[in-house]
């Protein structure tokens, strides 16, 4: 049974919707321990047979941050302040991640998440894993920010 899981970012400039198969409790929900993702917070959740969608309603809005290694957009609203997930362009295919707390009821469907250190790999090996459990997507931009 498909399902799409939605989130938003608390003004609705930044919106996902994940489409899975998996049901909600089954879903792989990691807890990344490096500073900025602990400092949010955040909960991934991702689905590799799944499909990703990030909107964006005002490109100005959006505050693509990169630090670390510098390989993945992380996605915060600048209206907001939320972070909604992360995205890396691999190739010609975009892959992505959503912040399971910007769902309903704040993500509370999925359970606890399990904690992950990634300090030890190399871009390289980021971006392969990545491309094993990360989801699939695009990132859609409505209105482009104005000059």
């Amino acid at each position: 049974m498909t399902t799409h899981i939605h989130a938003s970012c608390h003004c609705g400039n930044l919106q996902s919707t994940l489409t899975t198969d998996q049901q909600p409790g089954d879903m792989w929900l990691r807890a990344c321990q490096c500073s900025f993702c602990r400092s949010h917070n955040m909960r991934s959740l991702s689905d590799p047979a799944g499909h990703l969608e990030v909107r964006v309603r005002d490109e100005s809005l959006l505050n693509r941050y990169r630090f670390g290694l510098k390989t993945i957009d992380f996605l915060i609203c600048k209206s907001c302040g939320n972070y909604i997930g992360a995205v890396q362009q691999i190739g010609e295919r975009t892959w992505g991640i959503m912040n399971a707390n910007l769902t309903e009821g704040r993500g509370e469907r999925f359970g606890e998440a399990e904690h992950r250190f990634y300090e030890d790999e190399s871009a390289d090996e980021r971006t392969a894993r990545r491309k094993k459990v990360w989801t699939p997507g695009e990132l859609a931009i409505e209105g482009k920010a104005s000059a």
